[in-house]
């Protein structure tokens, strides 16, 4: 092979046969041939292995909607009062049954939404209650006190 029949290499590419050095005259047949790994590399393309898989999300079950309403029921039943309360018990309710059935996400909502309700329709119960007796109890000691007998 003549040195103008030799393959020209991209400038600043390492020759892959290392110059010749003083000694011993390696043979042309011990020489790697062109575009063969040398001893020790990797096949071309092999360095960096093959290609990483695509990033997929990790698959999760849904949320239950209803289970968000039954907490923003529950919650809005601090300004709404116990029709709000009562929606979210009944959400609340659905949800959970829903939620047992179809393994989608969501109880901690649900609960939550069950336990505002719940919490805030006994509390407007028992605000009633006091309500009442507390007029029972006026009304009752201004008969009692006035001289005048009254069927209360």
């Amino acid at each position: 092979m003549a040195a103008s029949d030799a393959p020209t290499l991209p400038y600043g590419t390492a020759p892959l046969v290392a110059p010749a050095a003083p000694g011993p005259v390696a043979s042309a047949s011990s020489a790697p041939a062109y575009g063969a790994p040398a001893y020790g590399a990797s096949a071309p393309g092999a360095a960096y292995g093959a290609a990483p898989a695509p990033w997929v999300p990790p698959v999760t079950a849904p949320q239950n909607v209803l289970a968000w309403v039954a907490f923003g029921l529950g919650l809005g039943a601090l300004l709404l009062g116990p029709i709000s309360s009562i929606a979210a018990i009944v959400c609340g309710h659905i949800a959970r049954a829903q939620i047992r059935r179809t393994g989608e996400q969501g109880a901690g909502a649900a609960l939550t939404g069950l336990i505002l309700g719940y919490v805030l329709t006994i509390g407007v119960v028992i605000v009633v209650v006091l309500y009442v007796l507390f007029f029972v109890a006026v009304f009752a000691s201004a008969a009692y006190t006035s001289g005048v007998p009254s069927s209360l």
